[in-house]
């Protein structure tokens, strides 16, 4: 039997965790709180904003809810070649169930990563900043690094 996914009982729909991580980061100290939906009703990411010294930055956090949902389909056993057959009714059981879990498990993330900034052990920017956006596009700097093949970065490895 597969391990249980944290959070993967959780009944809670998307909407009311959604809410609930809104709530959070006002109280926590963000100017703002946006939520980005994906055409079909349904929140795909929550951007808020932080005051940090005299800046206001921006940070966007997306809800990759299909890893999630390719672990749940696996272990029903429904394989890749036969997706495309899946059950309409039970294809968006899993997908909701998906984002329910995907939502439950970003909520505990920001709880724990203001947890750890209430009590001075981290920054505000420096928990959140693969999230922050940068210029043109919204880019994330993780987006744009990861675009870039971490060229940016520069790696000091062991000496031989």
């Amino acid at each position: 039997m597969s391990q249980t996914l944290f959070m993967e009982t959780t009944e809670i729909s998307p909407d009311r965790t959604v809410g609930e991580i809104q709530k959070i980061l006002a109280r926590r100290g963000a100017s703002a709180v946006l939520m980005e939906y994906d055409g079909k009703g349904g929140v795909a990411a929550v951007s808020f904003r932080f005051k940090v010294g005299p800046n206001d930055l921006p940070f966007r956090l997306p809800c990759r809810w299909e890893s999630i949902f390719t672990i749940l389909r696996r272990r029903a056993g429904v394989s890749d070649s036969s997706l495309k057959w899946m059950n309409i009714k039970r294809r968006e059981s899993l997908e909701e169930k998906s984002k329910r879990v995907a939502w439950r498990q970003i909520l505990r993330w920001i709880e724990a990563q203001l947890a750890l900034v209430e009590t001075n052990m981290v920054k505000v920017e420096e928990v959140f900043l693969p999230y922050m956006q940068t210029g043109k596009g919204g880019e994330t700097v993780f987006e744009l690094t990861e675009k870039r093949g971490f060229m940016a970065l520069e790696f000091k490895g062991a000496e031989s």
